[in-house]
């Protein structure tokens, strides 16, 4: 990963989903040693922000689930039919 002239990288999409880094989201630098970790600012959370905790939970949870019928099989068993 190459750092631009400004000192910017890019958090790679699958880190960022699965720690739900979003755009705006506050992280941090921390030195350990040699080594360098970027982690999301812990318990720094602007009040009146529960609309992007929620997506944030949507974009983790977000994917396909096989439940052996289709949609309108499933449809159907919803409805009693």
């Amino acid at each position: 990963m190459r750092v631009t002239s400004k000192g910017q990288v890019t958090i790679p999409k699958q880190i960022r989903r699965r720690r739900g880094i979003r755009s705006g989201a506050e992280v941090e630098f921390v030195e350990r040693g040699p080594d360098i970790l970027v982690r999301p600012t812990a318990g720094r959370r602007k009040p009146g922000r529960s609309e992007d905790d929620f997506s944030i939970y949507l974009d983790r949870v977000t994917g396909i689930v096989d439940i052996g019928m289709t949609t309108d099989d499933f449809m159907q068993l919803l409805r009693g039919e």
